[in-house]
Protein backbone atom coordinates (compact mmCIF):
# COMPACT_ATOMS: atom_id res chain seq x y z
CA UNK A 1 0.00 0.00 0.00
CA UNK A 2 2.51 2.64 0.59
CA UNK A 3 4.43 1.46 -2.56
CA UNK A 4 0.93 3.02 -4.10
CA UNK A 5 0.65 6.65 -2.52
CA UNK A 6 4.07 7.49 -3.13
CA UNK A 7 3.54 6.18 -7.25
CA UNK A 8 1.11 8.88 -6.94
CA UNK A 9 2.53 11.44 -5.22
CA UNK A 10 5.82 10.97 -7.66
CA UNK A 11 3.09 11.38 -10.74
CA UNK A 12 1.87 14.78 -8.80
CA UNK A 13 5.11 16.19 -8.33
CA UNK A 14 5.84 15.17 -12.46
CA UNK A 15 2.87 16.46 -13.40
CA UNK A 16 2.69 19.92 -11.80
CA UNK A 17 6.50 20.56 -13.41
CA UNK A 18 5.10 19.91 -16.72
CA UNK A 19 2.58 22.11 -16.42
CA UNK A 20 4.87 24.68 -14.98
CA UNK A 21 7.34 24.59 -17.98
CA UNK A 22 4.31 24.55 -20.29
CA UNK A 23 3.23 28.10 -18.73
CA UNK A 24 6.64 29.52 -19.01
CA UNK A 25 7.11 27.94 -22.40
CA UNK A 26 3.56 29.61 -23.30
CA UNK A 27 4.36 32.78 -21.84
CA UNK A 28 7.64 33.52 -23.40
CA UNK A 29 6.15 32.68 -27.08
CA UNK A 30 3.19 35.77 -25.85
CA UNK A 31 0.30 33.57 -25.92
CA UNK A 32 -0.96 34.85 -22.81
CA UNK A 33 -0.44 38.97 -23.45
CA UNK A 34 0.05 39.49 -19.67
CA UNK A 35 3.12 37.18 -19.30
CA UNK A 36 4.41 37.17 -22.62
CA UNK A 37 4.26 41.01 -23.78
CA UNK A 38 7.27 41.64 -22.67
CA UNK A 39 9.16 39.37 -24.34
CA UNK A 40 7.52 40.14 -27.82
CA UNK A 41 8.85 43.51 -27.28
CA UNK A 42 12.34 42.49 -26.31
CA UNK A 43 12.39 40.61 -29.81
CA UNK A 44 10.65 43.89 -31.60
CA UNK A 45 13.44 45.90 -30.43
CA UNK A 46 16.61 43.88 -30.87
CA UNK A 47 14.76 43.51 -35.01
CA UNK A 48 14.30 47.68 -34.72
CA UNK A 49 17.63 48.44 -33.43
CA UNK A 50 19.68 46.44 -36.35
CA UNK A 51 17.46 47.23 -39.07
CA UNK A 52 18.63 49.12 -41.98
CA UNK A 53 16.54 51.83 -40.99
CA UNK A 54 16.91 51.48 -36.93
CA UNK A 55 14.89 52.53 -34.70
CA UNK A 56 16.83 52.77 -31.54
CA UNK A 57 14.06 53.96 -29.19
CA UNK A 58 10.07 55.21 -29.41
CA UNK A 59 7.84 56.67 -27.05
CA UNK A 60 3.87 56.99 -27.80
CA UNK A 61 1.41 58.81 -25.90
CA UNK A 62 -2.53 58.18 -25.86
CA UNK A 63 -3.72 61.64 -26.99
CA UNK A 64 -2.92 62.78 -30.53
CA UNK A 65 -2.91 66.32 -29.35
CA UNK A 66 -0.22 68.27 -27.11
CA UNK A 67 1.53 64.47 -26.67
CA UNK A 68 5.22 64.62 -27.53
CA UNK A 69 5.69 61.39 -29.85
CA UNK A 70 8.67 60.35 -30.75
CA UNK A 71 11.30 57.71 -32.83
CA UNK A 72 14.85 57.65 -32.34
CA UNK A 73 16.14 56.37 -35.92
CA UNK A 74 19.72 55.78 -36.60
CA UNK A 75 21.07 55.00 -39.70
CA UNK A 76 22.32 51.68 -39.95
CA UNK A 77 23.35 51.99 -43.89
CA UNK A 78 27.02 52.51 -45.21
CA UNK A 79 25.96 55.89 -46.97
CA UNK A 80 23.73 58.64 -45.93
CA UNK A 81 20.32 58.66 -46.84
CA UNK A 82 17.36 61.60 -46.45
CA UNK A 83 14.51 60.24 -44.66
CA UNK A 84 10.72 61.51 -46.79
CA UNK A 85 8.21 60.28 -44.90
CA UNK A 86 7.04 57.61 -41.79
CA UNK A 87 3.78 55.87 -41.93
CA UNK A 88 3.07 54.13 -39.06
CA UNK A 89 -0.54 51.71 -39.39
CA UNK A 90 -0.52 53.27 -43.02
CA UNK A 91 -1.11 56.92 -41.57
CA UNK A 92 1.32 59.37 -42.70
CA UNK A 93 3.32 60.78 -39.35
CA UNK A 94 6.06 62.51 -40.54
CA UNK A 95 6.73 64.18 -43.62
CA UNK A 96 9.82 66.58 -43.83
CA UNK A 97 13.02 65.18 -46.03
CA UNK A 98 15.65 64.82 -43.37
CA UNK A 99 19.10 63.59 -44.22
CA UNK A 100 21.26 60.59 -41.96
CA UNK A 101 25.07 60.03 -42.57
CA UNK A 102 25.89 56.96 -42.03
CA UNK A 103 25.71 55.70 -38.27
CA UNK A 104 24.12 59.11 -37.51
CA UNK A 105 20.96 59.07 -34.56
CA UNK A 106 18.22 61.49 -34.95
CA UNK A 107 15.02 62.27 -32.54
CA UNK A 108 12.09 62.66 -34.67
CA UNK A 109 9.11 64.60 -33.28
CA UNK A 110 5.57 62.83 -34.56
CA UNK A 111 2.00 63.15 -34.04
CA UNK A 112 0.23 59.31 -33.14
CA UNK A 113 -1.79 57.72 -31.05
CA UNK A 114 -1.13 54.71 -29.94
CA UNK A 115 -4.40 53.61 -27.83
CA UNK A 116 -7.03 53.94 -25.54
CA UNK A 117 -5.18 54.21 -22.09
CA UNK A 118 -1.56 54.72 -20.46
CA UNK A 119 -0.26 51.26 -20.28
CA UNK A 120 -2.18 49.53 -23.35
CA UNK A 121 -0.16 47.59 -25.68
CA UNK A 122 0.51 48.30 -29.81
CA UNK A 123 1.96 46.93 -32.61
CA UNK A 124 2.63 48.90 -35.23
CA UNK A 125 3.61 48.45 -38.91
CA UNK A 126 5.77 50.89 -40.09
CA UNK A 127 6.97 52.32 -43.24
CA UNK A 128 9.73 54.39 -44.13
CA UNK A 129 10.23 55.76 -47.58
CA UNK A 130 13.97 56.99 -47.94
CA UNK A 131 16.52 57.88 -50.70
CA UNK A 132 19.84 56.68 -51.10
CA UNK A 133 21.78 60.03 -51.20
CA UNK A 134 24.69 58.76 -53.38
CA UNK A 135 22.34 56.86 -56.00
CA UNK A 136 19.67 59.23 -55.74
CA UNK A 137 17.27 55.63 -55.94
CA UNK A 138 14.18 55.86 -53.72
CA UNK A 139 13.18 52.96 -51.52
CA UNK A 140 10.38 52.02 -49.26
CA UNK A 141 11.67 50.13 -45.69
CA UNK A 142 8.91 47.96 -43.95
CA UNK A 143 10.97 46.19 -42.12
CA UNK A 144 10.42 42.65 -43.12
CA UNK A 145 7.05 42.89 -41.94
CA UNK A 146 8.63 43.01 -38.15
CA UNK A 147 6.12 45.43 -36.32
CA UNK A 148 7.42 47.69 -33.68
CA UNK A 149 5.68 46.29 -30.36
CA UNK A 150 5.36 48.28 -27.04
CA UNK A 151 3.59 50.16 -23.92
CA UNK A 152 2.03 53.73 -24.52
CA UNK A 153 3.28 56.22 -22.43
CA UNK A 154 1.26 58.79 -20.54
Amino acid sequence: MPDKAQTATEYMIILAIVIVIALIAVGAMGGIPSIGGGAKQRASSSYWESADIGIVAHSFGTDAVGTDDTLVIRNNKESQITIRNISLNGNLVYSTATPFTAGEEKTLHLDFDCGNNPGDRYSIDVSVNYTDDITASTYEFHGENHKLDGTCAQ
